[in-house]
């Protein structure tokens, strides 16, 4: 029995004590208000009684007598009473008012109420007295504290009663729980969904069939349901990781294509349609490896490295003048900028912000405009500028741009966009700033350290060493157009003959996976990070691995740079 009562109390004491509190606070307030109102009955039939007296002692100016009088008055839940009299015409009465009772005050526990003294028609002034809810809270509880302690305790054992049923079930239900967990520890989940069934059929009769029983069976459904999903999603694994290897190998025809496409004497849409279709397939194919990827791991480092920002600039401006050519009056323009300024930035993320800041620029246009873009070096610094002369933005929504989530008149705006470009150019050891005037314009206005040029002579010469044939046609075809000597080998013997006696700062590009199809047969793949690890050794100072993985594979090689497919010249 006791350890019943330790059960019941453990599953339901909160519930418990929240409904003795209810029902305190419910007896309290009702006695509380019940002797209030009591108080007030008692005063106002008191100065019915005493007004006579009360009148010919005010009128004679009589103040102990009306003291007196208001004693008399007064009963035991009022603490105070103080007569404010009018102005009586003969009436002897000098005195501003009269006081009896306890003097103290506790504002937040009094209440306070005025009526008038009327003595045969005549106003003489007006009785304010004060009711202590303290005192009247300790004189009720006084008064019936055995009855509430007879009555609380009677109200918790209708509680303990009422749940009995549902205190069986919850019992029930604590032995199917405990033999499920046992059976799991075991590793028999194969036999939960029958222990399952088996403990809904122990439960209380009038248990069976409920909401409760049938949500529980539908547990054990699920339960079922789930070993089914189990072994569909190993297939699932199968396919992400069928998925990401595609993704991978397609990186090199890819490039390839993208590099002979550039060879081919076509038309300018048809090339352009070519580019997109190149730009579309490798998009997807690092779409996928992304998804590959687990979601805990850490995104990719940005690829962050001197560039011209000139060429990167007029790149993008020739993409949004195709863009944009349909808008009547819209003119973007490229205003100065040598071709020496450079900043280490991430390529693709530099253009990915210049797109997203000039499509803002045009979306200010009701009508004609034009976008300018400025370049400049002052100072040691490197001003990116871009202007528009569009409707501008308001003072109070300027200063939250930038953000995350902040966005300013676009119907399907996100606020990505200049977040991005505040956290790139931030990240690249920059700054980013936007000033507006509503009607006139707005200038964005990014700031980064500029780069010195170079004092020594560019290395011409450059190795790779990839098993693959079709990179080293694209990388043979980039070279040549770039003016670079190019030195290609397909296996690691021939790697290792011919870089023996090349200077130590010749840049080295090294595919990681370099085993044949029989090599992978039988287990012998060669990596490319080990080879590189021995170039390190022998004093190479310049090595890459060329590969479409991850930056993250060789975050053990911290002086391994990690480059795509892609040739570093196109």
């Amino acid at each position: 029995m006791v350890k019943l009562f330790a059960r019941i109390l453990a599953y339901n004491w909160r519930h418990y004590a929240v409904s003795v509190l209810v029902f305190v606070v419910f007896w309290q307030g009702f006695s509380a208000l019940s002797a209030v109102r009591v108080a007030d009955d008692k005063l106002k039939t008191a100065m019915r009684q005493n007004a006579a007296y009360f009148e010919k002692a005010f009128l004679e100016g009589d103040v102990f007598e009306t003291q007196r009088i208001m004693w008399r008055i007064k009963n035991d839940n009022i603490k105070r009473i103080t007569f404010h009299p009018v102005g009586f015409e003969g009436s002897r009465w000098i005195f501003k008012e009269a006081i009896v009772g306890n003097l103290y005050d506790r504002p937040h526990a009094q209440i306070t109420h005025n009526v008038p003294f009327i003595s045969n028609g005549a106003e003489l002034g007006r009785l304010e007295y004060v009711i202590d809810l303290v005192d009247v809270n300790a004189a009720v509880f006084g008064a019936n504290y055995v009855l509430f302690i007879t009555v609380v305790f009677f109200f918790m054992g209708l509680l303990v009663i009422s749940n009995l049923g549902a205190i069986q079930t919850l019992l029930a239900i604590e032995r199917s729980v405990n033999e499920i967990n046992a059976v799991t520890d075991l590793g028999r989940s194969d036999i939960i969904r029958d222990s399952i069934k088996e403990h809904i059929a122990s439960l209380p009769a009038g248990i069976i069939g409920t909401p409760f029983a049938q949500m529980t069976n539908r547990m054990s459904e699920a339960l079922g349901q789930a070993a089914r999903l189990e072994s569909e999603l190993a297939v699932s694994k199968a396919t992400s990781d069928l998925a990401a290897q595609v993704a991978h190998d397609i990186r090199s025809p890819l490039a390839a294509l993208g590099a002979a496409a550039k060879g081919l004497e076509l038309p300018a849409d048809q090339r352009a349609l070519i580019d997109g279709a190149v730009g579309r397939m490798q998009g997807i194919a690092d779409d996928l490896l992304q998804r590959y990827r687990s979601p805990s791991a850490e995104p990719a480092k940005p690829k962050v490295t001197a560039c011209a920002l000139s060429g990167l600039i007029e790149q993008v401006l020739a993409e949004k003048q195709l863009q944009h050519k349909d808008k009547a009056g819209v003119k973007i323009e490229f205003n100065g900028g040598a071709g020496g300024i450079k900043a280490s930035v991430d390529p693709k993320e530099f253009q990915r912000l210049m797109s997203n800041l000039i499509n803002n620029s045009v979306e200010a246009f009701d009508g004609p405009g034009v976008v300018s873009v400025g370049l400049s070096a002052p100072d040691g610094r490197v001003l990116v500028e871009i202007k528009d002369n569009g409707k501008g933005i308001p003072t109070e929504i300027l200063a939250k741009l930038g953000q995350k989530g902040e966005t300013h008149g676009k119907a399907n705006g996100n606020g990505l966009g200049l977040y991005h470009a505040r956290t790139m150019a931030e990240g690249w050891g920059g700054s980013f700033l936007i000033t507006s005037e509503p009607g006139k314009g707005t200038t964005v206005t990014i700031e980064l350290p500029a780069i010195a040029a170079a004092a020594k002579t560019e290395n011409r010469l450059a190795v790779l060493l990839d098993d693959d044939m079709l990179v080293h046609m694209n990388w043979k075809l980039a070279a040549k157009a770039a003016g670079v000597e190019f030195k290609g080998y397909k296996t690691p013997e021939d790697f290792s003959a011919g870089i023996e006696f090349m200077p130590k700062d010749t840049p080295v590009y090294i595919d990681s996976e370099l085993g044949n199809d029989i090599d992978s047969e039988l287990g012998n793949d060669i990596k490319g990070e080990d080879i590189a690890k021995d170039l390190r050794g022998k004093g190479f100072t310049n090595i890459a691995m060329a590969t479409g993985h991850a930056p993250e594979k060789f975050s053990h090689l911290p002086w391994l740079k990690v480059t795509g497919k892609e040739p570093p010249w196109a």
